[in-house]
């Protein structure tokens, strides 16, 4: 559900953004465009969020009101699809171009036009690609995340306490009066218990640096 409002809210900022450029009101759009920045830069510096709905919402404004696919400033769609693309499932920034695509084709009125045009049918399925293998990562990273934490729990909370409660349980039959046989096997059995320990606690060492030497 959240995903198709998020989808919604981009169609919107498109929708705006071409009605605002047809209207009565476009010769107020620097104006439009210097408020949406200092909004994104109060967000930036005051909470660190970057809204990619106002980013799109200020590119879009800017594009519409500087000639659409005309436009010198249409490169900036370009980064905005990667943008997308990073922080959004896959079919987000796949309904999104195709939507700017039939939002732009309105402003089609030279070949200058028809080859952006072109260019943003060919750069989605690029954007699509990347945006879906950024995310797969981060899955994937997540999942290691998680499991590590689960080892250094079980290490922490289940292994080194039975084998600190075997290394003690022969420490103390160690010191009674058992006949030499058994007191090899204990003592055998004492060692292998801290050697395993100490391999447990180099391991779960290793493990909780590696993602400080990524």
């Amino acid at each position: 559900m959240s995903q198709i409002i998020n989808i919604l809210l981009f169609f919107l900022v498109s929708i705006f953004s071409f009605f605002f450029s047809i209207s009565g009101y476009i010769y107020f759009t620097p104006q439009l465009i210097a408020l949406i920045s200092i909004i994104i830069l109060i967000l930036y510096f005051s909470k660190k969020i970057i809204s990619t709905h106002l980013i799109a919402l200020l590119i879009n404004l800017i594009i519409f009101y500087t000639n659409g696919l005309s436009s010198p400033f249409f490169f900036l769609v370009y980064f905005l699809l990667f943008v997308i693309a990073f922080q959004n499932p896959p079919t987000t920034t796949l309904s999104y171009s195709l939507f700017l695509v039939l939002i732009m084709s309105q402003s089609l009125n030279s070949y200058v036009s028809v080859i952006s045009l072109s260019s943003l049918l060919l750069i989605t399925p690029l954007a699509w690609f990347i945006g879906k293998e950024y995310l797969e990562k981060i899955k994937d990273e997540r999942i290691i995340a998680d499991d590590e934490t689960d080892i250094l729990l079980w290490h922490s909370l289940k292994l080194k306490t039975g084998l600190c409660q075997i290394i003690d349980n022969c420490a103390q039959l160690l010191s009674q009066p058992i006949i030499p046989s058994q007191k090899e096997k204990l003592r055998y059995i004492k060692d292998s218990a801290k050697s395993l320990l100490n391999s447990s606690e180099n391991l779960t060492k290793t493990i909780g640096e590696e993602p400080d030497e990524t």
